[in-house]
């Protein structure tokens, strides 16, 4: 199965590895209900929090329901999105016997919890996959969904109303697929870390979508991508629904893959969400199969959809007013994360600063179809011009997104003229402004953009000029999600895993390093051969090996400098990572080699202890692998 969390939706795709077809899932409601009764592609990545106890420490926050967004909530109860960034931030863990899961996530100025609350999102939501937690399937075969519940592991998950079904499947064979699952793959964003790897996997655990960790893996959002766009969805069967027949409208219109024959040589994928852009670059060969890992060269922008919309309301909305925001504003088309994630906390701290996100969603969207676009939010009035739009926003990310794609190029070795193909993807990939910027930059690349999340001319019918007057008029759940499909396809292709990333996280090649050094200096080559005697296959790991040894921790043994600033205060002071900083855990003797601060290195083992005490995987063993890879070509 292939899922694609992504910062405003969730997808998912079944494979037959043996047959190679592709079964997109989509959900219908258990009762009927507006938001999902012809069925849906994707559901909302949302969350309902209700906390229990108002005025604690966030202890008492619980997931009430999980995928879809209500109209309306009680006051004790909030919505949680854009929850995946937070899942990149830290391994959630007991810092005292009994107490709360540290670190905690600031999510608005008066409002922080636990970051275990987006994990526990996550795996409520995978577990609508899950057919044991479907509770309409227990109460009509006679037996009790706590008795199920209790069966499965899923004490603490909310009871979703969210049934799954296939296309091409009917619910008797899904429901053997799915318990049946011998493999789950997700996508990542390419320059986040092992701990959001992690973090995945221990949603899928924890929602029983297989047993073990080594069913889970987990490649670049780009190479799915790619993998989407030459894998075609073929279904033996076809049966009878709303939601496919809105898919095959859709395929006809705009088919989901193109000839695979068609592709070769210099290829671009580009993959525009809302947390990040995606890119990668790879020289295809004529056999699909020869491709590996190896052969792609990725990078990750953390400037996507979220920041695209601040920057609208920085330069449009805001002007010379800042709503007594006392914040450092980004400047437009960067990153400057630590400035954007103060932004997001005050916006998410009061309901105008959620309805300026809500105008900037749709203004980026109206405005590339109209010249101009009258607001108004209680007392505030703006009338938006597509000129400044441009000028202000759009153009400030494109000519940051070229500075990033000539590092890329440069880093690939590859020149423009020789990139035969751009495939993009995403819901800002799909815009005519990438297109016209992507000719000009690759002249001789055929543009293919995916039509998942096009906007169409007719999809804003405005009745007057209030926010609140503007519909949405497509309904883009009805589409096939095709990172999904690409996701699932990796099973088709498993050459293409990165075998070493899967097999040895970075905490298992720490926690490796301190059992093998001690107070004697060695050399690297010598360190190299110890690892080996301990069964590491060292020749797949060497620059993340050396690495370590030079001082730089695994990423998530503390949080980078620049994600502090989702944290609350008193976690960003958080007493086992400020004496894990206090001293270096290798000492390196430029001539001779490095040795373990023996001393030292206890207190970071004790802290490692805590994170595997605290979580369903083994953090500190290597993952062996479910399927039969070659690593011959990764040496």
């Amino acid at each position: 199965m292939g899922i694609d969390f992504a910062s405003s939706g969730l997808s998912a795709a079944l494979l037959d590895r043996t047959s190679g077809q592709l079964h997109p899932i989509y959900w219908e409601a258990s009762q009927a209900e507006a938001w999902a009764a012809d069925g849906s592609f994707r559901i909302p990545s949302a969350a309902v929090l209700a906390n229990t106890a108002p005025g604690s420490r966030g202890s008492e926050v619980t997931v009430k329901s999980v995928g879809f967004r209500p109209q309306a909530l009680p006051a004790e109860e909030f919505l949680l999105e854009n929850f995946k960034l937070p899942l990149k931030v830290g391994i959630p863990y007991q810092r005292e016997a009994e107490g709360m899961y540290e670190p905690l996530l600031q999510w608005s100025p008066l409002q922080a919890f636990s970051i275990a609350l987006p994990l526990q999102g996550v795996r409520a939501l995978l577990a609508t996959l899950n057919p044991r937690k479907q509770g309409q399937k227990f109460a009509e075969s006679g037996e009790t969904l706590d008795s199920a519940m209790s069966r499965a592991n899923f004490a603490g998950l909310p009871v979703s109303n969210l049934i799954c079904r296939a296309s091409g499947l009917t619910p008797e064979t899904l429901d053997a697929a799915l318990l049946d699952l011998r493999g789950v793959i997700l996508g990542t964003p390419a320059g986040w870390s092992d701990v959001y790897r992690f973090n995945l996997r221990e949603a899928v655990l924890g929602a029983s979508l297989v047993a073990s960790s080594s069913q889970i893996f987990v490649v670049e959002d780009a190479i799915a991508t790619l993998l989407a766009a030459v894998t075609p969805v073929k279904n033996a069967k076809e049966v009878p629904s709303s939601a496919v027949d809105s898919a095959k409208d859709a395929e006809e219109a705009a088919p989901l893959s193109v000839n695979a024959s068609s592709f070769s040589g210099g290829t671009l994928i580009l993959n525009a969400g809302a947390a990040t852009v995606e890119l990668a670059l790879v020289e295809l060969p004529s056999n699909l199969q020869d491709l590996t890992r190896a052969d792609f060269t990725c990078h990750s922008f953390a400037f996507a959809g979220d920041a695209f919309d601040q920057d609208i309301i920085c330069q449009l909305l805001a002007k010379n007013e800042t709503w007594g925001m006392s914040i450092d504003l980004p400047r437009p088309g960067h990153p400057d994360l630590p400035s954007r994630y103060q932004l997001q906390q005050q916006l998410q701290g009061s309901a105008f600063g959620l309805q300026l996100l809500e105008a900037a969603r749709q203004i980026k969207v109206i405005l590339q179809h109209q010249k101009s676009f009258v607001l108004d939010i209680d007392d505030h009035h703006w009338d938006v011009k597509r000129k400044d739009f441009e000028s202000l926003v759009l153009v400030p990310f494109v000519q940051q997104l070229n500075r990033e794609l000539n590092a890329l190029l440069s880093r690939a070795g590859m020149s423009p003229v020789g990139i035969n193909q751009a495939i993009c993807a995403g819901g800002m990939g799909a815009w005519s402004a990438i297109a016209r910027w992507l000719r000009q930059k690759l002249p001789n690349a055929i543009v293919v953009q995916d039509q998942e999340l096009q906007v169409d001319r007719d999809i804003f019918e405005i009745h007057n000029s209030t926010l609140n007057s503007v519909s949405q008029s497509t309904n883009f759940s009805q589409k096939i999600g095709r990172v999904a499909c690409g996701l699932a396809s990796l099973a088709l292709y498993p050459q293409i895993l990165d075998v070493s990333q899967q097999q040895y996280s970075d905490f298992f090649l720490l926690w490796e390093l301190m059992q093998v050094l001690g107070d004697e200096t060695l050399s690297f080559q010598k360190i190299l051969q110890l690892l080996e005697r301990q069964g590491v296959n060292t020749r797949t790991c060497e620059p993340r090996i050396l690495r370590i040894l030079e001082g730089n921790l695994p990423a998530g043994v503390v949080p980078a400098e620049e994600d502090f600033m989702l944290l609350a205060e008193e976690s960003r002071q958080n007493p086992d990572w400020e004496a894990i900083l206090a001293e270096p855990l290798f000492f390196e003797d430029v001539s001779r080699g490095y040795r373990l601060n023996l001393e030292h290195a206890s207190v970071v083992r004790e802290y490692l202890g805590k994170l595997a005490s605290s979580s369903q995987q083994k953090l500190l063993d290597p993952l062996t692998l479910a399927w039969d890879v070659r690593t011959d070509i990764y040496r």
